[in-house]
């Protein structure tokens, strides 16, 4: 019985190796890139703006370039104030005012809501106008009916006064120029000085606010 020779077996790639040793490279690489590398600086990474700060900001300076034209126009830098105390002694005559514009608004809608437009002829043209002018007619006559309530709810009328002085205007401020700046999705610096009036009229209003409680 003849004994059949080993077969030899071929030996495997070393390719292992190889791929570890390039894996071991590449993390010597980065480790020295990591190294190298400086850390961020903690002032750096906490360093975020504030909102409330950038808001602050925004406004009061809005308000500061406000009364400065003020200033440079009535030579007076608290002009705005003295405005605001007039305006607030004529509440009654302003809220009178308010009170016609809508009484008219009021007026028209309500000839229209119980269909008087649809009359024949000229009673159905007229009905509108007839319906805003007669409401406007009591408007206009509600300022000794405003100052009596300003009186009977004293020590609060002297401080709603302020409100009901710069509230109007500043709602104003606010629909006509700055939230369609807002809108209309203008840069910061024209957004900036759109505020600027709405800024002025509520920082007078808050700066007349103490003489009038004094």
């Amino acid at each position: 019985m003849k004994l059949k020779p080993p077969v030899a077996v071929p030996a495997a790639p070393a390719k292992a190796p190889a791929q570890g040793a390039k894996s071991t490279k590449a993390a010597r690489t980065k480790a020295k890139k990591n190294k190298h590398t400086p850390p961020a600086s903690p002032a750096v990474q906490g360093r975020e703006r504030n909102p409330r700060i950038a808001w602050a900001v925004f406004n009061a300076s809005a308000a500061g370039a406000g009364h400065l034209a003020v200033w440079a126009v009535a030579g007076d830098p608290m002009a705005g104030v003295d405005l605001m105390a007039r305006m607030t002694f004529s509440v009654p005559q302003l809220a009178a005012a308010g009170l016609t514009v809508g009484a008219a608004y009021v007026g028209w809608k309500g000839a229209a809501l119980v269909h008087l437009h649809r009359l024949p002829g000229l009673f159905g043209l007229a009905a509108r106008p007839a319906g805003a002018v007669a409401a406007a007619l009591w408007g206009q006559g509600t300022a000794p009916l405003v100052r009596d309530v300003l009186d009977a709810v004293e020590p609060w009328g002297t401080l709603l006064s302020p409100l009901l002085a710069a509230g109007p205007v500043a709602a104003a401020c606010w629909y006509g120029l700055d939230r369609r700046a807002a809108a209309a999705g203008l840069i910061p610096p024209a957004r900036w000085a759109l505020r600027i009036p709405l800024a002025t009229v509520v920082v007078s209003s808050l700066l007349y606010s103490p003489g009038a409680l004094l």
